[in-house]
């Protein structure tokens, strides 16, 4: 598009369809069968579309709809938030409570919570605690499971403003009568180290709240109310509006009253979540989770999260994160414990290093038959799992115990956790190896062989086929014996459109967009390449932390 009032029909392609054939050939590098791009065929079923300049396009979105001019009613505020999650009710709370005229448009009916909880490099919490994460570490560690293509400005900027952001929602905690458990759940493993500070909120049952998960999002949209923000749901955002600048100054809304252009003279905050809904974007820009992600799709709302945002800032000129995105992918698809034992695929063979962190099991798993694995161990699991936690731990392999807990309350967790996984037919507890075997549908000599061969290098104490740690290599030989179902989950896709540390989205010259920001899984640059879980909680950390700060200064322009 240009600068002036003529705006192209199509998307120049090499601002927008670049990232799309590196995710093709990222993908086939990759060696992932299915996962690059495919062209879509145009409604009439002919060849994919075309841009105005006779360009072929390969995705739905990648030509710009026709501006709408039916407009039914306009509506004038300061500060427009599109979408009602965690980012987008922090972010309209924040601006309404510095006195920010606040108009929040929202696609499902309500405001959107989902998670267990958040991630802080410091809170007053954690002081109490004498909880300190070493900085250093967790951003070093960070830009490394980013493989070197995170943005360290904004990196940086969420370690320095968490604690102002923590303590602003832990105040909103407390004023409920609630409170917070800092968790210990957090791996000491000197290779894949993560850092304490995931922050569960304790929300009393008297306090009238509907969350069933992370109640955040409930006490931000409760006080942005409070204090005079609108909030307009069933009303999705479908077209960007610019002036003859090229600067955003509102969106257009599909209501069941016809179209409604809100116009906002601070600026528009896209808060739309991420990709994850949308199978095709999938398939695009992030072609690791696009076989496993969608029908293990853990994201509430189902299905709500289809890019909008992505896609309307695309439409005006922002440019995506370097491609492919990262996905957030935990291996909670069937059980929820799995610890660092022994595991093997569906044909009863070991493939990976089990003592590794959840983005390292996820994608190891993604590579096996059906894209699941076995979690085996036997009846000293309980001793075991004690005697590696201070080496290792961490999610899936810990329980959610409070900063400072016994490490015997682990085990007597899932202790109570591992007859659910049984009664649901994804786990089996048998007397003997054969039966554990057939329980789990492969060859019993096969699977013989792998527990006999891992038996051997317990006793050596040295793994010389995948190099698991010492302490880790516990033998599996008294029963009962038990295998636990391990599947990669999707939570979401955690990259979005480019922006500076001002959350101001870019364009193809790396210039902002006026009027335009984005939070959230709209907000690209905080991970790349893979969700980095040494800062476990990190994802509504940065909603929580970069709402604050983008709805306080946007009111106070």
């Amino acid at each position: 598009m240009t600068r002036g009032g003529n705006m192209e029909k199509g998307i120049s392609r090499r601002n927008f369809l670049t990232g799309a054939a590196l995710a093709g050939a990222a993908a086939a590098s990759l060696g992932i069968a299915g996962c690059s791009p495919a062209a879509t065929t145009s409604s009439e079923g002919g060849d994919a579309a075309s841009t105005e300049s006779g360009q072929s396009t390969q995705y739905s979105w990648e030509v710009k709809p026709e501006p709408i001019t039916d407009i039914a009613s306009t509506v004038d505020t300061d500060i427009l938030v599109i979408g009602a999650g965690l980012a987008g009710c922090a972010c309209a709370c924040s601006a309404a409570e510095n006195g920010g005229k606040v108009t929040v448009v929202e696609k499902t009916e309500s405001w959107n919570g989902r998670g267990g909880g958040f991630g802080a490099i410091k809170s007053r919490y954690m002081d109490e605690l004498d909880i300190t994460v070493d900085k250093v570490n967790a951003k070093q560690h960070w830009i490394a499971q980013c493989a070197s293509r995170a943005d360290e400005d904004i990196i940086v900027k969420f370690f320095n403003n968490s604690e102002e952001a923590s303590n602003w929602l832990l105040d909103k905690v407390e004023a409920v009568g609630g409170s917070a458990m800092v968790g210990a759940f957090y791996s000491h493993d000197d290779v894949y180290a993560e850092q304490p500070g995931y922050h569960m909120l304790i929300i009393p049952e008297d306090a009238g709240f509907t969350s069933t998960g992370f109640a955040g999002a409930e006490l931000c949209y409760k006080d942005a109310v409070a204090a005079g923000a609108e909030f307009v749901f069933n009303s999705p955002a479908v077209q960007l509006v610019q002036d003859d600048s090229g600067k955003v100054t509102g969106c257009i809304c599909e209501t069941a009253d016809g179209y409604v252009q809100y116009n906002a003279s601070k600026g528009v905050v896209l808060c739309t979540g991420d990709i994850g809904g949308d199978a095709e974007m999938v398939q695009a820009y992030a072609p690791i989770a696009a076989e496993y992600g969608q029908p293990r799709s853990q994201y509430t709302p189902m299905g709500v999260n289809t890019g909008d945002g992505h896609k309307m800032g695309m439409w005006v000129g922002a440019q995506l994160q370097d491609l492919p995105l990262p996905t957030m992918m935990h291996p909670q698809a069937f059980c929820w414990f799995h610890g660092p034992f022994l595991f093997v695929n569906d044909n009863g063979e070991r493939f990976m290093c089990e003592d590794t962190w959840v983005q390292g099991k996820s994608l190891a798993i993604n590579r096996q038959p059906n894209g699941e694995a076995w979690s085996i161990f036997d009846a000293n699991w309980p001793t075991d799992l004690v005697n590696g936690l201070p080496y290792g731990g961490g999610m899936f392999w810990d329980s959610f115990r409070p900063y400072g807990s016994d490490l015997e309350l682990a085990p007597e967790y899932f202790k109570t956790q591992i007859p659910t996984y049984i009664e649901a037919g994804n786990a089996y507890e048998c007397d003997t190896l054969e039966e554990l075997a057939q329980s789990i549908g492969c060859d019993p000599e096969v699977f013989q062989a792998t527990v006999d061969r891992y038996n051997q290098m317990c006793e050596a104490g040295e793994d010389t086929d995948y190099y698991k740690k010492p302490v880790f290599l516990t033998p599996i030989k008294e029963g009962p014996f038990y295998a636990l179902k391990v599947g990669p989950a999707l939570l979401t896709v955690t990259g979005g459109l480019k922006v500076n540390s001002d959350f101001q989205c870019l364009n193809a010259d790396g210039e902002p967009i006026e009027g335009l920001y984005a939070l959230g899984n709209v907000e690209g640059g905080s991970t790349a390449t893979d969700y980095p879980i040494n800062v476990a909680g990190n994802c509504h950390g940065r909603c929580i932390t970069f709402g604050y700060l983008l709805g306080r200064d946007l009111a106070q322009a």
